[in-house]
């Protein structure tokens, strides 16, 4: 589970990278911001991970309260990162929407997946 992420992220960074949008591309910052998301994803897995086993009324309450979070915290991110760097602030943002966007589907179809085998699992 863990290395179809890391996977993910590896792809979507790779990309990302390699279509560079200007000579002053913030590379360094854009690693920076995929590690702290693999990290933020990591986490979030193992907290939904907990709530299957233990409650599994509050999960729908987690989506959501996870994509606020995540939200916020790619804000912060952006926001952060921005006030740091001193030139390739537009192709940093432009980067990291299309890393958040590619996280955001990846996770939605990676939780719809677990879903339905919960799901499976129940009927039997």
């Amino acid at each position: 589970m863990v290395l179809m992420i890391v996977a993910g992220y590896a792809l979507i960074t790779c990309g990302t990278l390699l279509f560079k949008l200007s000579p002053d591309f913030p590379v360094v910052p854009l690693a920076i911001a995929s590690v702290l998301l693999i990290i933020y994803n990591v986490c979030a897995i193992l907290v939904y991970i907990r709530m299957v086993r233990t409650a599994e009324k509050g999960l729908v309450p987690f989506y959501l309260a996870n994509k606020v979070v995540r939200m916020i915290f790619a804000l912060a991110l952006i926001i952060g990162i921005a006030l740091l760097t001193k030139s390739g602030k537009i192709s940093f943002v432009i980067s990291f929407f299309v890393l958040y966007l590619g996280t955001i589907i990846y996770e939605s179809v990676f939780f719809v997946h677990i879903e339905k085998k919960l799901n499976e699992l129940s009927k039997k």
